[in-house]
């Protein structure tokens, strides 16, 4: 009994860390993400440089994750990868302060995006490692809903700041670009505190030592759940992608926001989120993780529709409420099936390999979507040539959600 109290307070102690790391990388990330595709459209970025934008960040995101993920797997170390990759991206938000055109934006942010990489699959490795798979929904809500409460706080006052600041477009940044940076620096600092232990087996591979990368994806490729996973994120995340670069443009452009507004969609869509996260987490662990990863696809296929007809700003900012909820389904289920289907000493590994998946069908998609959008709208017009891309994506969202039906519960597996 004294040792399982100890085991307790020990996790305890972790998953304090692991909420506050969320909070004040969330605070970061918060006062300048959700503005960086605006920045990028007032710097005068064209449909087919916001491809470039949205494809690039994707692509460098994920494209290094399989070596990162499978070094944190072979040291069965997690920690250096999420410390080092919060510091990078924490400091490469300052020479953001000084670009003059949306092209040296899309080479800092891919830059960021591919060094900074290396603490994605580690973070995801991490909450496998440390939550027990029963519980794994609902912790995972917390953090989400924790860090969503970080990035609510933060963009509302981005918001403010970014709309009351005078000067240069450069000079009314430099407030958020600074506090992003601390916060980074914070962020990385709050997991020292964190004490690994070894975790998994000596690997499943044959010869792990020698095993590269297509090794790696030969062993991956013999888990049939985790295989159609990725082949349903790929479809859909391609058709999904198509449209990211038509957001920030649609809301400049056509319906005149202003970074207050652009805040408040982010704000009231995260607010949502927080209020049903936990319960979204226990639905999870609950009702399983396949109907919500379903209902959260299907969810989505409202985004392009909106965009294309939304008469207003108000009207965008009040939907978003919806997207909010089923952000909150998404953050939960996703991970959860991802952790499920993955083999404990291989999570980071696997994590990385779905996401360079879902990366790398993004960039495409983005791409293809930015200049298609640049070919619809030079001979439509503005609003008719981006109407016609959201309805491309809204058609391909429609058959993707339905895939996610041929999924297999995982959550049985976890209660046995």
């Amino acid at each position: 009994m004294q040792d399982e109290a100890e085991q307790g307070k020990k996790m305890d102690e972790k998953l304090k860390s692991l909420y506050a790391r969320s909070v004040v990388n969330s605070l970061g990330s918060g006062m300048v993400n959700p503005f960086m595709g605006a920045y990028a459209v007032e710097l005068g970025a064209s449909s087919s440089e916001m491809g470039w934008f949205q494809s690039s960040v994707n692509l460098s995101t994920n494209v290094m994750q399989i070596f990162w993920g499978r070094l944190s797997d072979k040291l069965k170390r997690r920690n250096p990868f999420i410390i080092l990759g919060g510091i990078i991206v924490a400091i490469l938000w300052i020479p953001m302060i000084f670009i003059t055109n949306a092209t040296q934006l899309i080479v800092l942010l891919a830059v960021q995006a591919l060094l900074g990489s290396m603490a994605t699959p580690a973070w995801t490795a991490l909450l496998g490692d440390l939550i027990p798979p029963i519980k794994l929904g609902r912790i995972n809500a917390t953090i989400n809903l924790w860090a969503s409460v970080g990035s609510l706080v933060a963009t509302m006052i981005s918001g403010v700041i970014l709309v009351t600041m005078g000067g240069t477009l450069q000079q009314i940044f430099i407030v958020p670009f600074l506090v992003a940076t601390i916060c980074g620096l914070a962020s990385s600092l709050v997991m020292l505190k964190v004490k690994e232990e070894k975790h998994g087996t000596e690997g499943n591979w044959k010869e792990t030592d020698k095993s590269g990368f297509f090794n790696m994806l030969s062993y991956a490729g013999k888990n049939r759940d985790f295989i159609k996973y990725c082949y349903m994120e790929a479809f859909y995340v391609f058709f999904m992608s198509l449209i990211w670069p038509l957001i920030s443009i649609t809301q400049i452009r056509v319906l005149n926001a202003t970074m207050l507004h652009i805040a408040l969609i982010t704000v009231v869509q995260y607010i949502a989120t927080i209020v049903f996260q936990s319960w979204a987490g226990r639905l999870c662990d609950t009702k399983g993780r396949k109907p919500l990863i379903f209902y959260y696809r299907l969810s989505l296929v409202t985004v392009p529709l909106v965009y294309a007809f939304v008469p207003d700003i108000n009207t965008l900012i009040i939907i978003s409420t919806f997207w909010g909820v089923s952000t909150a389904l998404g953050q939960t289920s996703m991970t959860a099936y991802l952790l499920d289907i993955a083999p404990q000493e291989h999570r980071g590994s696997f994590a990385a390999i779905f996401n360079l998946v879902s990366g790398t069908c993004s960039f495409f998609g983005s791409l293809i979507g930015g200049y298609l959008a640049d070919y619809t709208t030079a001979i439509f017009g503005l609003v008719v040539g981006l109407q016609i891309v959201y309805m491309i994506s809204m058609a391909g969202r429609i058959i993707g959600s339905v895939l996610y039906l041929k999924l297999r519960e995982t959550l049985k597996w976890q209660t046995r």
